[in-house]
């Protein structure tokens, strides 16, 4: 626990910083890094050696998607899933691999792009947003916070098991004390850079925050249960992969969205 909290501590300030003053698109440029090592991992989990092709494919599809949330219309990013669908098959085409696999392959390719760059760009949307920059330092303050929270109570006094099949560390007193952090967080964002925010939608966006935080951590869980690993990988030092630092926010940034422009009536 203590080698999360100083890396995390070594991570977090630089990269407050480089969103709050950097260039116009530094964060789309972290959101691409980010979904690329992501994407990576997944394949890596999901796909056999074999799989070269779609691993590829995939990564290259994804970085296009990333850069279609950041410059073009929402109708062009629905016409492109479409269009990756075709280039997928036009891949395997000219591959030498069993056909009898296609469907298996390119199911897992398609899941892989729309489970991780197509949900995670959808920070690069929160940021286009008027105030943006501050609904992404609350997305991000939320989930982190809503995690740490998890994990310390789950560690400390944690007692009955959450979902024991998909990830047998996690309890059910940590995801009561992740809506707890996650609450708590949002009402301080609030008090600090989003007075407008209403106390009701501020209860509204903590406990969605973190319902589909914890929902994202789980359906890495099942993942990482069904590809026999403990982590997705082994890029931060006691957080393991960059999906495993991901999970949180890739539900929860779909849904904070989607809430700030339908509910909220922000565009």
């Amino acid at each position: 626990m203590l080698k999360r909290f100083f890396t995390a501590l070594f991570i977090i300030p630089p990269f407050i910083l480089l969103i709050r003053f950097g260039p116009p698109y530094t964060l789309s440029i972290m959101v691409t890094a980010a979904a690329i090592l992501g994407l990576y991992e997944f394949y890596h989990m999901t796909l056999s050696e074999k799989g070269g092709v779609g691993k590829i494919s995939g990564i290259a599809l994804g970085i296009v998607l990333c850069g279609l949330f950041q410059w073009a219309p929402s109708a062009a990013i629905i016409l492109f899933l479409g269009v990756i669908i075709v280039v997928l098959f036009f891949c395997y085409a000219f591959s030498s691999e069993e056909f009898s696999m296609l469907p298996n392959r390119i199911g897992i390719i398609f899941l892989g792009i729309i489970y991780v760059p197509f949900l995670l760009s959808h920070v690069t949307l929160i940021n286009r947003l008027p105030q943006g920059v501050f609904w992404v330092f609350l997305l991000l303050a939320t989930a982190w916070v809503g995690d740490t929270f998890a994990l310390v109570i789950g560690s400390w006094w944690g007692r009955h098991k959450l979902s024991p099949r998909i990830s047998p560390h996690k309890t059910i007193e940590g995801f009561f004390a992740c809506f707890v952090g996650s609450v708590l967080t949002v009402f301080a964002c609030r008090a600090l850079f989003l007075p407008t925010l209403t106390i009701a939608d501020a209860l509204a966006v903590g406990t969605g925050i973190a319902l589909f935080g914890q929902l994202g951590d789980l359906s890495e869980s099942m993942i990482k249960r069904g590809a026999k690993v403990k982590d997705s990988g082994t890029l931060i030092p006691g957080h393991g992969g960059m999906l495993d630092r991901l999970d949180s926010f890739l539900f929860a940034a779909p849904f904070l969205y989607y809430f700030v422009i339908y509910k909220i009536g922000i565009l």
